[in-house]
């Protein structure tokens, strides 16, 4: 340590406590340094260890070693086969005979043994009609059937009272009358079926549609109609109004054709007679025909003024017939009756029909996607070409009534999307 001189002090006064007194300074360089902050400061980086040319396995993280080694794995493998994602649909069972009516029946306990029927067949009439429509629709339905091929124990049919007598050539209270008496014995349950309609003036009225019979299918089983089956929706009766397809009109174009046949000496085909009819005049027959359709689809029947059998319905015929969105409408009930082989064609002709009366050529793939959806639905129980028709007629309508109508086909679209 660097000394410093000595230097005197004053002496003192005389008595007092005087000397010299040697000061020592410490050296400025050995004062403790003030502590300051480090943060603004940046962190040195610590130079990287160059591996490059390091073939030592030291040198490669463990991570990537592992992930290396799982991969050379992997790759030596033999990749496994794809799994079906979508299995393949197991062949449908063929569907069983159903019981004849006289095992789910007894017939001759209805013959009326007095009276003004005494001799005929009584309600046997009426379950023979409906048995008859229950198996149609079951042939046009088969999802309807059960999973290993059987017929449903009853079958739910949407029908006009007055369609059903008029087909059975009596009047609507003998008809009711022979109703009562099968409900009777289990063989049917029949309730009036009520909807909503718009009238003249706007406002919303509950009215009838129609009734409704649940049919027995299998023997010993007691037909009923569930709340299911009285609270569904089977028509959409402000639609069939304004089409005309109404068990009125249904009745009179019947009589109608009954006596341009009677005319031309003809007989209804007798494919389409109703089992043991023979004795029922033609205007019976054409209503039961009607009716047919009307079971199939609720409210739809024939229309169409082209009388052609679907099943002989030859290419240039009907492309001949179909030029109008109506005559699409009137043949779209075709489809059911016509025959696979000839229902394909008939559809790409009434999808041609449609594509140029709306003026929409390049779709004509999709009428026809949309015509065999509406048929699909229709065959799942659904109804199908019913909702399709409606819309149709009222596109029909509207492009007659909206003259500034530019494009109907989006409208239609439009419509079926928010369908």
């Amino acid at each position: 340590m660097k000394m410093i001189p000595m230097f005197t002090l004053p002496e003192a006064a005389p008595g007092g406590a005087g000397g010299a007194v040697a000061a020592v300074a410490p050296d400025v360089g050995e004062r403790q340094p003030i502590p300051r902050s480090k943060a603004h400061r940046k962190p040195s980086k610590t130079p990287e260890k160059s591996v490059e040319g390091s073939n030592k396995p030291a040198d490669v993280p463990e991570w990537l070693t592992d992930a290396l080694k799982m991969y050379e794995e992997q790759q030596a493998t033999p990749p496994r086969a794809l799994v079906k994602l979508r299995q393949e649909r197991k062949p449908q069972p063929a569907p069983q005979p159903t019981p004849p009516l006289a095992d789910l029946l007894d017939l001759d306990s209805l013959r009326p043994a007095r009276g003004r029927g005494a001799g005929g067949e009584g309600a046997a009439v009426l379950a023979r009609l409906l048995d008859n429509l229950a198996r149609h629709v079951l042939a046009l339905r088969p999802s309807l059937r059960r999973k290993d091929g059987r017929a449903p124990r009853q079958l739910v049919l949407h029908l006009s009272a007055e369609m059903v007598a008029a087909a059975l050539g009596c009047n609507e209270a003998t008809a009711w009358r022979w109703t009562q008496r099968l409900e009777e014995t289990g063989y049917l349950q029949a309730r009036t079926h009520y909807t909503t309609m718009t009238t003249s003036t706007g406002e919303r009225r509950t009215v009838v549609d129609g009734t409704l019979y649940a049919v027995r299918l299998e023997a010993n089983h007691r037909a009923h109609l569930s709340y299911q089956d009285l609270n569904r929706q089977y028509r959409n009766l402000d639609a069939d109004r304004a089409a005309g397809r109404t068990a009125h009109a249904a009745i009179s174009q019947a009589r109608r054709e009954a006596v341009k046949a009677e005319n031309e000496n003809s007989v209804p085909d007798e494919e389409n007679k109703m089992q043991g009819s023979t004795d029922l005049p033609v205007s019976s027959q054409r209503v039961y025909l009607q009716l047919k359709e009307w079971a199939v689809t609720p409210g739809q029947f024939s229309q169409n003024p082209l009388n052609t059998d679907p099943c002989i319905f030859t290419p240039e015929g009907a492309a001949e017939a179909l030029n109008t969105v109506r005559d699409v409408v009137y043949a779209l009930p075709l489809l059911g009756q016509a025959h696979p082989t000839k229902r394909a064609p008939l559809i790409g002709i009434m999808a041609a029909t449609l594509a140029r009366a709306l003026n929409d050529q390049h779709s004509r793939a999709w009428y026809c996607r949309l015509i065999w959806d509406a048929w699909n639905d229709e065959t799942e129980g659904r109804a199908g070409l019913q909702a399709l028709a409606a819309q149709l007629e009222r596109l029909d309508i509207d492009r007659r009534e909206w003259t500034s109508l530019r494009n109907p086909a989006a409208l239609l679209a439009a419509r079926l999307r928010a369908a």
